[in-house]
């Protein structure tokens, strides 16, 4: 009975350490293929990390390349559109050039008031007529492509007459706007501009305006609205940040001496017109409203 005893506890022995063995190597296995799986997974993480700094990378000197190009073509543009000994006509194709590209970015009112006065010292009146057609034409293409790009759908105001005044209520249009300006605009705080035509002259009209006329607290600004002016550059700002622009469509001295045809139009708070530099208070609600 003892040697039985003995040899049970032996084998039992045995079977633990072969037990215990198989455990072990199970264990080893195991963590053997976590360490894999995780090696795998760094090794997947940095091919990504190494993809995505790759992107960056090319993005980022794709970016400079073209501010690079940008500013050297911006240089020259400006520099022959200025030179008085190229011709005008020329000059106004530099300038379309230019604001095919840079429109958006800066305002070219002076190149187009500078050109249209060198057009007048042309002794040729078909010439004068010729050139300065060129340029409202070129500047109301810039405003129709300003237009679309903030989403803006203007009011026209039709042949308004001088010393006329016409109160316009500010539309809501939804692709205007986010949702969440949307209790701005109430029925009780809808913006109305009163619009007052002072003069007109050829290619430019004198305007006074009014914001929520209405209201006590209103006082009339006066400025002119040119052909040359654009949306964004040359814009009002309205209380609740949203911004309105007034742009001169047409003008006919000969045939209707007192009249014009204006487009008024409102377009939001967050899209950050180009030189505008909000206050961090402003900046702060900004960041706030896209979170």
């Amino acid at each position: 009975m003892p040697e039985q005893k003995s040899e049970t506890a032996r084998w039992a022995q045995v079977a633990a350490t072969v037990f215990l063995g198989v455990v072990g190597l199970i264990f080893t296995v195991i963590q053997n293929k976590q360490q894999e799986d995780n090696r795998q997974a760094q090794i997947q993480l940095q091919e990504q990390n190494r993809k995505a700094q790759l992107g960056l990378q090319l993005m980022s000197q794709r970016e400079l390349s073209e501010m690079d190009f940008r500013q050297k073509m911006f240089e020259v543009l400006v520099n022959q559109i200025l030179d008085p000994k190229v011709h005008v006509r020329e000059r106004v194709t530099r300038l379309q050039l230019f604001q095919h590209n840079f429109h958006d970015i800066f305002n070219g009112r002076a190149l187009f008031d500078g050109l249209e006065k060198e057009a007048m010292k042309l002794p040729s009146q078909e010439e004068r007529d010729d050139i300065i057609n060129d340029l409202v034409s070129l500047a109301k293409e810039v405003t129709r492509d300003q237009e679309l790009l903030v989403g803006a759908k203007p009011t026209e105001i039709k042949d308004i007459i001088e010393g006329e005044s016409i109160t316009v209520q500010l539309k809501f249009e939804q692709n205007n706007h986010a949702d969440s300006e949307e209790q701005e605009h109430s029925d009780e705080n809808e913006h109305k501009i009163e619009i007052k035509l002072i003069k007109v002259e050829a290619r430019v009209v004198e305007v006074q305006v009014t914001i929520n006329p209405e209201s006590a607290e209103s006082k009339p600004l006066g400025f002119y609205v040119s052909y040359f002016d654009a949306p964004l550059t040359d814009n009002t700002l309205l209380p609740d940040k949203h911004r309105f622009s007034i742009t001169l469509k047409e003008t006919n001295i000969i045939e209707y001496p007192h009249k014009a045809t204006l487009n008024v139009f409102e377009f939001p708070a967050d899209f950050v017109t180009t030189g505008y530099r909000p206050t961090i208070t402003e900046a702060n609600k900004l960041i706030e409203s896209i979170q």
